[in-house]
């Protein structure tokens, strides 16, 4: 393997990890709604 075409996949591979990072990011940052009446809490208090 040359050095130009593993310079070029480890260039692409910085890419793909980034966009992925971006990707974990935007879907992090979003609130998902949970109901206002759960049946059950998360957490009980007397178990």
């Amino acid at each position: 393997m040359n050095r130009k075409r593993l310079g070029l996949l480890a260039v692409a591979f910085v890419l793909v990890v980034a966009t992925m990072e971006v990707l974990a990011l935007k879907l992090g940052s979003m609130e998902f709604p949970a109901p206002v009446k759960a049946p059950h809490p998360a957490v009980a208090d007397n178990p």
